[in-house]
């Protein structure tokens, strides 16, 4: 499979494609599941010889489980960089992958949806039923019951997430990826504007195999990508400063002071802004989200 990337410098190239910036949709966001709310976050498994790690659910409806062949996401502190490298917040050429709802590399995602009774089927998988402790409200373990297997019992750990803030509340949830718009410049003088989306990503195929069209943010710190080729990137996410709305991304287990976003909200949208600079070059995007 060819490495997705947005590595566009042979783009600029092509006629710049117009770019018509969407009016504000003063929509507001979709209101959480309240289910999904009270239940989300990423439990640690703490039964001893466990093929499970940690399973993750998400105000969205989204979950992740990792079991002991994982290829673990979580990420070191921040860290200068050592060598050369680039990525962004769409796309890693080293990212790995596979489609929703399967297990890749041990690593099993999709969505869930609520049964009633405390149980919830996982798309893909099987379902989960809910254990509470005396308090009826603290998650102690979970009845998970892989499609075809007996049930298994887990006890688990719920792990820190991240504070409720205004911003986390409106970051965390799943967006539609309506478009990305790339900028090139050298010295100060622009040589490519152009818009990519899911109707035309194909005119770019020698850079980009697909599009992305979903991300997902979770209070735990997890981000998820969605492609139209059926694929998924999983990553990592915190913020860098909360008050100017900018944002640090994981990718390949390591943050990079480099690795970051801003992000502005208006109605029920939001727009990503990158850039990246070196030797007189400058590369921009702007990412257009809307939440689902």
């Amino acid at each position: 499979m060819k490495k997705k990337s947005i590595w566009m410098m042979a783009l600029m190239f092509f006629a710049a494609i117009g770019f018509t910036a969407c009016g504000d949709d003063e929509e507001g966001l979709p209101p959480i599941n309240p289910t999904f709310q009270a239940v989300s976050g990423k439990y640690t498994v703490t039964n001893n010889g466990s093929p499970y790690e940690s399973i993750e659910l998400t105000v969205s409806g989204n979950y992740i489980i990792t079991t002991d062949g994982s290829l673990s996401y979580a990420a070191a502190a921040p860290q200068a960089e050592e060598t050369p490298r680039r990525t962004s917040f769409l796309y890693n050429p080293a990212a790995k992958i596979e489609t929703r709802g399967t297990n890749y590399n041990g690593i099993i995602y999709g969505r869930y949806t609520e049964l009633g009774g405390n149980r919830f089927a996982l798309e893909g998988f099987g379902t989960l039923e809910i254990v509470y402790g005396e308090d009826g409200t603290q998650v102690i373990g979970f009845e998970l019951e892989p499609d075809g297997e007996g049930p298994v019992s887990l006890t688990v750990s719920k792990e820190t997430t991240m504070p409720d803030s205004d911003a986390t509340s409106k970051l965390c949830r799943t967006w539609r990826v309506d478009w990305m718009r790339y900028v090139y410049s050298e010295d100060g003088h622009q040589l490519a504007d152009f818009t990519v989306s899911a109707d035309n990503y194909q005119d770019f195929d020698d850079e980009l195999e697909a599009f992305a069209t979903e991300v997902l943010f979770s209070q735990s710190g997890t981000y998820m990508i969605y492609y139209t080729d059926g694929t998924i990137g999983i990553s990592s996410w915190k913020w860098k400063n909360e008050a100017d709305l900018t944002l640090y991304y994981a990718w390949d287990n390591n943050w990079y002071e480099e690795d970051f976003v801003t992000v502005s909200f208006s109605g029920n949208t939001v727009t990503i802004y990158e850039v990246y600079e070196d030797y007189g070059e400058k590369e921009e995007t702007y990412t257009h989200l809307t939440a689902m």
